[in-house]
């Protein structure tokens, strides 16, 4: 299972190592991952969408990119 970001910030899981416009962020088993990425994700509004901390704020590409970044570092821990 793999765990992706888009710039939005929205994390997307599936089976796919690659998503179209998406930034592979971590991967593991099914369960694993998925309390992982619960557990440090921040919710959206509609409390279903799991969102990277700092992305959906970020002014640039270049500032959402270090977000992912310590996201994807915060996950491997």
């Amino acid at each position: 299972m793999y765990a992706h970001c888009y710039r939005s910030g929205e994390i997307e899981l599936s089976h796919k190592s690659e998503l179209s416009g998406a930034i592979c962020i971590g991967e593991g088993r099914k369960a694993d991952l998925v309390r992982r990425v619960e557990a440090r994700a921040r919710h959206a509004h509609d409390g279903k969408t799991l969102l990277v901390p700092g992305i959906p704020e970020a002014q640039t590409n270049v500032e959402a990119e270090q977000k992912m970044i310590e996201f994807r570092t915060f996950l491997a821990q």
